[in-house]
């Protein structure tokens, strides 16, 4: 007789003596029970709970109850494989809770360890053992070339830590066995990627009702900020580990230690690391034999080791009571495997007391997991709060038909849009088409001849994207179409999932194309008589205020009748639809070198459009702007860079985000700190500058070339990343060199003209006098002008930022006015002066003079106006009340020095930008104000040099004052 049917009369499901097992382990069974009366095999039945309150009792106890004879257990790891083997053999967990006599034999389980090629094989290990464990590589249909467990040979299937079931292997299984009971346990009964649990949820313990029961313990995280460098990285999590063990060790004497890293290769060092500091630890992983992880698992309860270090999966279904805190060196991105991992030192073993621990650099934090890591809340308080969002979106129903054997593939009749690139003359596709990713799936391609567009179709799991991101479809399917016109030398690409493209894109193509010039893509649109544009968009070409929209659309029937002449001052074009006749109406985006047309078609019909294009940008000589808008600021390439620019501006990502945080090796993480891009020297006749780039106390030489192909090279900055954030997106998570050529800085000219990567946005401005009431005369009496930084109670002359707040002392209002000083690094100015009575924020920056006397001197006013430029980002910025906050609270030199802080808290709790104005005041005593401000004046550089920053900071609804003597 089988096992469990024979020695049924040893098992009691509810013990009148004992502790018996745990109301949820109860709650279980009864579910289990009832859904094998009113169930179907052909649907799994899924058991959530949280990892810890006894998974493993309840697939012995349900073994009892339901009165199974073969089970098979399958289970995602080698480790778990021999786990599982153990616990069913000796079936101490029932005994231990009075459930089983002391008197049951031992259970006879067989550790699948090879693939089985006959039936034959399978009937004598069957015939010989009731308890069959396997990791599904080893009997799943899904492989070739081995023999699953015959159907008829088992009646029923465990599947432990199910939320891999959609994976092939799983799936395979569980359509294979279609008729046997099949029963899903699972922590977490969603996956990060939304794909369907083909099974049916008939209980789930919540983890809130755990910790509650006491079943689990809470856990405290202590979170470091170390940056995104992992050998820094790793020796800051070391010091925080053997503080939180020491203190541990005291309270809790058989606590131990887990610490997970992502890759075996890293395993190792993390061992050295960690036993070179007091800690004695090994490494399991999935390369070391189920022999060796076992006993160092035992080795770990028994406390011959403080702890493991393990790699990924490898820690899924660990079972080392006395686990207590855990070292994140990786930090898992999803919610499921993060809920799995804590499951590890959540526990609650009798002999110990006080929450677990875990401790990871949040720095390091990516992906869904963002906002648990980042939370301010008790993570006993929002971890229950996410499962349960999870739970709501969990599906459990799969039906995907894109990769079944008789799917057929669509007809294509794509939308024509493309993205076209230059490509040089012995251009041509590599031959062998593969995907870098695992999201990505390649289901068809095709190329008909070279002249032919190369079609590509993709699969992969995607949101919805009318559903916020929180309902997925399965295999939906993206095309991709590229088609090279050898002959024009042009590359046109169209696709339905850049992120799909990508993946398959660095096979196809091996060099980095350029995409066309403005002034090429201008064409696509310039030979069309009638011009009815029915939407024009035009972006800012002053460099982004926060303010002045940094885009402006326009919308309607020939709406180029409603720009202004003077929109050219700012805006140059941006993209624009423009009706050509009854039946075509095309359009264009500069962000990216993008035409489109509002049509349909074929592969071919696609090509034959391409080809249309194709000759209008070859034909004609290149134009400057869009036909009919010629006011607008023109676009032309850049070919040389005539003068050293006088600012080089950081694209608005440093100023817009979030959080931004910049990490490089051997130094502390550098947050919220805008670039400072010098430029110091022209070489190769004007195509190539060279300057300096700075980040905090570090320093970087750049180049900026335009006769190569990536525009921006930094040097001996490998290692430098920058991380930013906007709420709980990541915008950017990249060297600082492709951060620099992805998000170019805008070089500003002394002629007026930017250069943008590889374009000149040349303005539409005619030079005007400037305003009269600008310029200031100031009294600097008594003022080292020598001298700039602030200092405390000096003594004799006193520095100009010092003599600054003097001459502002006489029109303050106590109570009112607030002054903050941001000398130093990371500065946003040097001086921030909210001048409450008439709702003006002065943006003020102060340098000392040259030389003893005032002049008319350039170099006075380099620097000066360079930060200027840098100001005109904050500007109505939503986030500048957040910065100065932080600024007070991290920043050395940044403090209050009139006013309150019970005063800046009022303006922070109270700020709206709509609310304030904005002045930017430059302050310069080495400045003779009726020599700068002659615009008759020979050779007077610096009023020349104060037009376009004044156009630019005007532009962006600032003023601007300029202090001198």
């Amino acid at each position: 007789m089988p096992y469990f049917i024979d020695n049924k009369h040893l098992f009691n499901l509810e013990p009148q003596n004992g502790d018996g097992l745990r109301d949820c382990q109860l709650g279980a069974i009864w579910a289990l029970k009832s859904y094998k009366t009113n169930g179907t095999n052909e649907v799994a039945s899924l058991i959530s709970m949280p990892t810890g309150s006894g998974k493993t009792a309840i697939m012995m106890a349900a073994c009892f109850e339901l009165g199974l004879s073969k089970i098979l257990i399958v289970v995602p790891s080698k480790i778990l494989r021999r786990q599982i083997s153990s616990q069913f053999r000796e079936l101490q967990i029932l005994k231990n809770k009075n459930c089983l006599d002391e008197t049951a034999p031992l259970v006879s389980v067989y550790e699948v360890t090879n693939r089985r090629n006959s039936r034959e094989e399978w009937e004598a290990i069957l015939n010989s053992h009731d308890v069959i464990v396997s990791h599904p590589n080893s009997i799943s249909p899904y492989y070739q070339g081995l023999e699953p467990i015959p159907i008829d040979l088992i009646d029923a299937i465990f599947m432990d830590e199910a939320h891999h079931e959609p994976a092939p292997t799983w799936q395979s299984l569980n359509s294979f066995y279609k008729q046997q009971l099949k029963v899903f346990f699972t922590a977490t009964p969603f996956r990060r990627d939304r794909k369907r649990m083909r099974a049916k949820l008939i209980y789930h313990y919540s983890l809130e009702r755990a910790l509650e029961k006491e079943i689990l313990r809470p856990i405290e995280f202590r979170g470091e900020r170390i940056g995104n460098h992992p050998p820094d990285s790793n020796e800051a999590l070391l010091e925080t580990a053997i503080d939180v063990f020491d203190e541990e060790r005291v309270a809790n004497p058989t606590c131990s230690i887990l610490i997970r890293t992502d890759r075996i290769e890293h395993a190792q060092n993390l061992v050295t690391l960690y036993n070179n500091n007091g800690f004695n630890v090994d490494v399991i992983h999935s390369k070391r034999s189920s022999a060796v992880n076992e006993s160092l698992i035992e080795k770990v309860k028994n406390g011959e080791l403080d702890g493991l270090v393990c790699v990924g999966i490898a820690s899924e279904g660990l079972d080392i009571p006395n686990l207590k805190v855990a070292v994140l060196h990786a930090t898992p991105r999803s919610i499921p495997y993060t809920i799995q991992f804590l499951g590890r030192i959540s526990r609650t073993p009798l002999d110990q007391e006080g929450p677990a621990i875990l401790i990871a650099n949040t720095d390091a934090v990516r992906g869904e997991v963002r906002r648990l890591y980042k939370s301010d809340s008790s993570w006993s308080l929002i971890i229950p709060q996410i499962v349960d969002q999870q739970m709501q979106l969990a599906r459990h129903y799969r039906s995907s038909q894109a990769k079944e054997e008789d799917f057929q593939m669509p007809e294509l009749n794509v939308y024509f849009s493309a993205l076209i690139y230059s490509t040089p003359a012995n251009f041509q596709f590599q031959d062998q088409i593969s995907s870098n990713s695992s999201k990505f799936e390649i289901i068809h391609y095709e190329q008909a001849d070279d002249e032919s567009p190369l079609i590509i179709v993709t699969a992969h799991n995607k949101p919805i994207d009318w559903a916020s991101r929180e309902i997925y479809i399965e295999d939906l399917l993206d095309v991709h179409v590229l088609y090279h016109s050898s002959e024009h030398n042009l590359l046109f690409e169209l696709t339905t999932s850049e992120l799909a493209l990508y993946s398959v894109k660095e096979s196809i193509i091996n060099i980095e194309l350029l995409s066309i010039t403005h002034g090429r893509l201008f064409k696509t649109l310039s030979q069309f008589s009638k011009s009815d544009y029915i939407m024009v968009g035009m972006k800012n070409s002053a460099l982004t205020g926060s303010s002045h929209p940094s885009y402006k659309t326009l919308i309607g029937t020939s709406v180029q009748a409603a720009i202004r002449s003077s929109e050219g001052r700012v805006f140059g074009a941006g993209h624009a639809v423009l009706r050509l006749d009854e039946e075509n109406t095309w359009g264009i985006s500069t962000r990216k070198g993008r035409v489109w047309a509002m049509k349909r078609g074929t592969a071919i019909e696609f090509k034959e459009w391409c080809d249309q294009l194709c000759t209008l940008i070859v034909d004609g000589p290149i134009i400057s702007n869009l036909p009919g808008l010629s006011f607008l600021a023109k676009t032309e390439q850049a070919t040389i860079i005539e003068e050293i620019p006088v600012a080089i501006i950081p694209d608005a990502l440093f100023f817009k985000a979030y959080s931004v945080t910049i990490s490089s090796p051997n130094h502390d993480p550098i947050r919220n700190f805008t670039p400072i891009l010098n430029g110091v020297s022209l070489q190769e006749n004007n195509t190539r500058l060279l300057g300096t780039l700075q980040l905090d106390d570090l320093s970087f030489d750049f180049t900026f070339d335009l006769n190569s192909e990536r525009l921006w090279s930094i040097d001996e900055a490998n290692d430098v990343t920058v991380y930013a954030e906007r709420r709980d997106d990541t915008i950017v998570d990249k060297r600082i060199e492709d951060v620099l050529n992805e998000y170019p800085p805008s070089l500003a000219l002394p002629d007026g003209s930017i250069i943008v990567g590889r374009n000149r946005i040349v303005p539409n401005t005619d030079i005007e006098d400037l305003p009269s009431e600008i310029w200031k005369e100031k009294d600097w009496n008594g003022c080292n002008i020598r001298s700039e930084a602030y200092v405390e109670n000096p003594n004799g002359d006193i520095p100009v930022i010092n003599q600054t707040i003097e001459l502002l002392k006489p029109s303050l209002i106590q109570n009112a006015d607030l002054i903050f000083l941001d000398d130093g690094a990371h500065e946003i100015a040097d001086l921030i002066y909210f001048n409450s009575a008439n709702s003006m924020i002065h943006f003020i920056h102060c340098k000392y003079s040259g030389k003893n006397n005032a002049g008319c001197r350039k170099s006075d006013c380099d620097e000066l106006f360079a930060q200027a430029m840098r100001s005109i980002h904050w500007i109505s910025s939503p986030i500048l009340l957040d910065r100065i906050n932080s600024r007070l609270a991290n920043a050395q030199n940044s403090k209050i020095v009139y006013g309150s802080d019970e005063l800046l808290e009022t303006i922070s709790e109270n700020y709206r930008v709509n609310n304030w104005k904005f002045n930017i005041i430059l302050v310069q005593p080495g400045f003779r104000m009726s020599q700068v401000s002659d615009k008759n004046r020979a050779n007077n550089n610096v009023y020349e040099l104060v037009i376009p920053m004044f156009e630019r900071i005007v532009g962006s609804n600032g003023n601007v004052e300029i202090w001198g003597t």
